[in-house]
């Protein structure tokens, strides 16, 4: 690893770091059938298909929730347009440290969803970010180093795909019963 990329990802670190220390949101978990809205923050494919996204939004729609997904393309440029619940953005939208710019986090927290879940097998600055900035009630991705930045998280393996991790949160999502 470069020096240059070394100072990236120290600096991304702190900028996550720093979100989730000022965060002021009420965490809130209600049973997985009464969850109306869904975020998905997910990579992205190369060939910006992700068939697997869709699948997943399609069985989550199926369940009647209206689910949104945006997705991270580590390229310069996406072919993919720009939809009201489904966005790709690119490095081009962000900082030099690898955190989404001003203008794409705006637009990001523009809406508001009952629970935001995060679909990466690895750490993903852009999408770490984004998952620490959402004032969801409830969050959910992979086990991640940082505090807080999600309420529920999930150890898995580093042989395990993206569709392996859904079914796990799915299952833990439909296992857990709330207080109401």
């Amino acid at each position: 690893m470069s020096f240059i990329q070394n100072i990236k990802d120290y600096f991304a670190n702190k900028n996550i770091k720093k979100v989730l220390a000022f965060q002021n949101r009420h965490i809130y978990y209600r049973d997985f059938k009464s969850v109306k809205t869904i975020l998905i923050l997910f990579k992205s494919e190369d060939d910006e298909n992700n068939s697997f996204v869709r699948d997943i939004i399609s069985d989550l729609k199926n369940q009647g929730k209206k689910v949104t997904a945006w997705g991270y393309l580590d390229k310069k440029d996406s072919e993919a347009a720009v939809l009201p619940d489904f966005r790709l953005f690119v490095n081009k939208d962000l900082s030099f440290y690898k955190i989404p710019n001003k203008q794409l986090t705006e637009e990001f927290l523009l809406s508001d969803y009952d629970m935001v879940i995060q679909l990466c097998r690895s750490d993903i600055y852009p999408l770490d970010y984004l998952l620490a900035q959402s004032k969801a009630p409830f969050k959910v991705s992979k086990y991640k180093p940082y505090k807080g930045i999600a309420d529920l998280m999930i150890q898995i393996d580093d042989s395990s795909d993206e569709t392996y991790l859904f079914n796990q949160i799915l299952f833990y999502l439909n296992s857990i019963q709330a207080k109401n």
